[in-house]
Order: C-alpha cells, then structure tokens, then sequence
C-alpha cells in the first residue's frame, strides 16, 4: 500500500505538471529569477503594433494580408537583459499564427543579430525559449504560411518577453553565422580581382570623376579606402554624383585598424540610394572602410562611387544631417510605423500595407518654424511604392493649412519642390492610387529649406 504522506506527495506533482502546461507556464529557466515582461517598444511591418503590447487582448496588431512571408516585428526590452524567451499570444485570433517563423536577438539594431529559433507556429499561443543571451532587440520574422488554417492573417494580441537576470547569459559574436557572401565576378586579364575600378578616384575631391565596377554584374566587388590614421567613424557616404542611378541594391559596410583581411569587421548593411547612399553605425575607430556590393539591382546600371565621405567630412556631414534633424514627431493616418522615416535607416520604413490608400496622409512636426523648399520621400528599396499622385501642405499652427505641392510620385525617391514657405508642420497625402498591387511606403524622409 502507498503511505498517506506517499500520496500527497503524488498529488502535488501532479497539480505542479498540471500548472506548468504550455497554455499557462511561464518563462521558466533554471533560476527563480526567471519573469515575463512587457516589451518596452515594438516596431515592424504589421499593422497597428501599439495594440501588441498594449495589455489587452481583444486588441491585435496585424499583417493585414495573407502573403505575409517575411514581415516581421522587432521588440525592444528597454535595454540589455538576459532574455530567454518571446511569447506571442494571439488572443481571440487563435488561428491566426504563422505557419513557420524565426526568432533572432541583438544588443543593436544595426546588429549583428544571432538567431536562436526557427521553427513552426502554435495555435492560441506561440512560445519560444532559450538559454539566455545578452541582447535588447528581439525580432520575429515570419517565414511560411499557415496551411493547417490557410486563410487567415498573421495576428498579434500581444507580445511578451521571457528574462532571467539569475542566468549567466551568453554574449552574441561580433560575427554570427551568415550565408555565405556572394563570389566576386571573375576579374579581365590585368585587373584585381573583385575590386571596383581605378578607387582612387572615390577619393580625389572630385565629382566628375568615379570609381566604377564598369558592369551591372557587380555582385560581390568591393572598394577599401585607407583613411591614413585612425578615426572614430559613426557613417559612411557614397555620393554618386552624375552617375545617381549606379548605385548597388544591398551592401556592406567593414572597417579594421590594420589591413589584415582578417581584421574587418562588419558595422552596416542595407539599401543603397541614388544619389547618395548613406551607412550610419555606432561609433567604431578604424583606420580602413570596405565597402562590398552584396546585391545588384537587376538592370543595366554599373555601381559608381564619385566620393567616398565620412563624418570626417564637415561640409557633406552638415547637409546630410540637415535633411533630417528638424523632425521632432510623425503622426500619421493609413500608416504603419510612421515614425521610421525619421530613423536613418535604410531598412525600417512607414507603409500602408494596401495598395487602397488614397486619403492616407503622414504628418512630420520640425518643433518651431522654419523656411523650406522641398520635401523627399525616399521608397528606396520597395522603389515602386510611390503614390501615382500626392500633394504636399504646411502649417504654422496645425490648423491652418497651404497647399504648396501637387504632382506626380516617381520611383525610388518622390521630389517635391516649392517657393520657400515659413513651416511648422508638413503633411503628404496620396490623392491617388497607383497600382492595385503597390502599397505607399517610405524609408526616410527630407525636408529642407
């Protein structure tokens, strides 16, 4: 026979397997420290993101389509914890998971960012766990779609953190894992492989001159700069000059103290721009910058550098930074995200996320008056997300309202250019459509006098 303490022993660990099913547990590790936290802020593609971590559950954020493969959304903890998991709980929309998706974490946005988990959906609630690393940023990327219920949206109740501070967590390498870079083209007789032609030409002080990769099959050629000592670096600028459409899809950015191939370590990549294409990262001193094209953009354009600029460079730095330092706050209506185009970054952005989006508007507040002259929308890289028609307005107070701007979008970057206005406030809004499968979507946003 079993003891009467024998039992009660029995029934306690039964009510403790019971407790710790995987609707009801939480993030538990290997310390008692271990707690769910609500995210501190979360950015992405999806559609009303706010409502993920707004604490209630009858509110979801959303892709707002069903072919949402690769849409993702980044969370950020506040700063850097030892997180050990992310949960997803989609509410009333129990079926509205992602078929498969990826979980990777970071200390930076800029990264590098180390993935911790690839792997199905789960219905009403997908959790994931892992030891715990040292990062801030946790990003959810969705990568199949759900075909046990097919149909449906990828839907968001809300979103919570799993931390540990009890963990002695891992670090992410300067490094991770990558799939491999791509094989330079196979160079001419004569010519160094892999390298942009005639580079010093990316550094004599003169826009009519370039270096160039002298094909579009540029993919994998890089340039190296030799600063001549060491700076501390925090952006690096290619400006294009007459040649403003060579400018590669995707690239990188490395820097080394020594030239010791060995030595680079990436700080950057993303979208090139025409014109100019600007990489901004966090401080690093270096003595060498490498820029290698990781994309082509599938036309006839070769990749052309006329000068290579860093923040070295006072006179370029100042324009550049001129474009955006006025913007203090976006709001925005038919927008997701709206404040991206005020981030410096080539890879977050504001979209409708429809192609229906006549009416919508986005608003930037520069925080006092100002003269300005013209208003850049920069779709780079989604080119073709641009409204067939827009309009620009300004205000001084945000009630009254001059139209200075009516025109036509264009690819890559929409232009917009007037008599110079005393302004406050500035907002666009499409008046028209323009295909029935392009959405509106802008990277950055430049307003200047």
């Amino acid at each position: 026979m079993i003891s009467t303490a024998k039992s009660l022993a029995l029934v306690t660990c039964l009510i403790g397997i019971i407790a710790a099913s995987p609707g009801d547990r939480t993030f538990a590790q290997q310390t008692v420290q271990s707690r769910t936290t609500r995210p501190a802020g979360v950015t992405g593609d999806l559609i009303d993101l706010p409502k993920a971590i707004d604490g209630n559950n009858n509110t979801r954020a959303t892709s707002g389509k069903l072919d949402y493969v690769g849409m993702s959304v980044t969370v950020d903890a506040g700063g850097s914890q030892n997180i050990i998991g992310i949960k997803q709980d989609f509410g009333p929309w129990a079926t509205h998971f992602p078929g498969a998706y990826k979980v990777e974490v970071a200390e930076s946005l800029s990264g590098p960012w180390m993935t911790v988990f690839e792997g199905p959906g789960e219905r009403g609630v997908s959790r994931v766990e892992f030891p715990a690393v040292l990062a801030r940023f946790v990003r959810i990327t969705a990568t199949a779609k759900n075909t046990v219920y097919p149909g449906q949206d990828w839907t968001i109740a809300e979103l919570n953190l799993g931390v540990d501070p009890g963990q002695t967590a891992r670090r992410i390498p300067n490094r991770p894992d990558r799939t491999p870079e791509p094989t330079p083209p196979t160079p001419a007789p004569g010519e160094e492989p892999g390298r942009l032609k005639d580079p010093a030409l990316a550094t004599d002080k003169n826009l009519e001159t370039r270096a160039t990769s002298g094909t579009p099959n540029y993919q994998g050629m890089s340039v190296t700069i030799d600063l001549g000592g060491e700076f501390e670096l925090s952006r690096v600028i290619q400006l294009h000059g007459r040649w403003q459409e060579d400018y590669p899809a995707v690239y990188k950015i490395e820097v080394s103290r020594q030239a010791n191939e060995s030595r680079f370590r990436e700080v950057w990549r993303g979208a090139g721009s025409a014109v100019r294409s600007v990489a901004r990262f966090e401080p690093a001193t270096t003595r060498y910058i490498r820029i290698t094209a990781l994309k082509t953009r599938l036309n006839n354009n070769w990749w052309s550098i006329a000068e290579v600029r860093t923040n070295r460079d006072p006179d370029v730095v100042e324009d550049d930074e001129a474009l955006v330092r006025q913007i203090r706050s976006v709001t925005a209506q038919g927008f997701s995200n709206a404040a991206n185009v005020a981030d410096d970054s080539n890879t977050t952005r504001a979209t409708t996320n429809k192609p229906n989006y006549a009416g919508s508007w986005l608003q930037a507040d520069l925080g006092g008056s100002y003269t300005i002259s013209r208003v850049v929308q920069i779709h780079e890289p989604d080119r073709e997300d641009f409204p067939r028609r827009y309009k620009v307005e300004v205000s001084l107070d945000g009630r009254q309202w001059q139209l200075v701007f009516e025109g036509r979008g264009e690819p890559g970057r929409s232009v917009a250019t007037f008599n110079p206005v005393r302004a406050r406030f500035v907002r666009i809004t499409a008046l028209t459509d323009r295909e029935i499968q392009r959405w509106w979507s802008i990277y950055r946003l430049r307003i200047t006098g």
